[in-house]
């Protein structure tokens, strides 16, 4: 093989590893602002669905959905969206998942924990940061919780052909009489390829065809 087709090779391969790994965080698709007014599953004994809130914990639309209960939250799963398709698509290519929770001040004693599942048959009740509670809000205000997704777990629900859930466990304090927390803006940013892919693949598609040429010249 001449020195050319070797060069041209050696390109093709740089710009084919290039290409598989072009990619960047999409807007996020909403998943729930509770505009329609559906509760998600609560699942610990101790809490109950408390309705929904116009004035308190709204982060997207009109509504947050609220949650309350009578004793500190035991770290077991909290509550949780319903199995849908479209959410195993979606997660297949999420970058992350996030929530925006407020807390009352001097709510359950000064702290509380989260992690987040995954709840599909072929991946099972899967935790994405391996159950270490990696998301607390701050008590008093409106915070942010998000969790990047594992390669893995989206790897698995690619090919799954089941419905996904996501279930939130929760853990945390105890301040009696004020064990309420408000829920809204389920959020996924999705994993897009960039647009400069398109134009990596036309280029290893000419230099394919250059190769091809200067081997039948030998």
């Amino acid at each position: 093989m001449k020195r050319g087709t070797v060069c041209t090779a050696a390109a093709l391969g740089a710009l084919l590893l290039m290409m598989g790994t072009a990619t960047r965080v999409n807007a996020a698709v909403l998943i729930d602002s509770f505009e329609t007014q559906v509760p998600w599953s609560v699942y610990q004994g101790a809490y109950s669905s408390g309705g929904f809130s116009t004035t308190t914990g709204v982060t997207d639309g009109t509504y947050s959905f609220v949650v309350s209960g009578t004793a500190g939250p035991d770290y077991s799963s909290m509550m949780g969206t319903a199995s849908s398709m479209s959410l195993t698509t979606l997660l297949s290519q999420a970058a992350n998942v996030s929530v925006d929770v407020y807390t009352p001040p001097a709510s359950f004693g000064f702290f509380q924990q989260w992690s987040l599942a995954v709840n599909n048959s072929d991946t099972g009740f899967q935790s994405v940061d391996g159950y270490s509670y990696s998301q607390s809000p701050v008590i008093g205000t409106q915070s942010t919780l998000t969790w990047t997704m594992p390669v893995g777990i989206r790897n698995t629900l690619a090919t799954s052909t089941n419905p996904t859930a996501l279930v939130f466990l929760v853990g945390g304090g105890f301040s009696a009489g004020n064990e309420t927390m408000y829920i809204d803006n389920l959020r996924v940013p999705t994993l897009v390829p960039e647009p400069g892919s398109a134009a990596i693949l036309s280029l290893a598609g000419i230099g394919s065809i250059m190769a091809r040429r200067r081997a039948r010249r030998m």
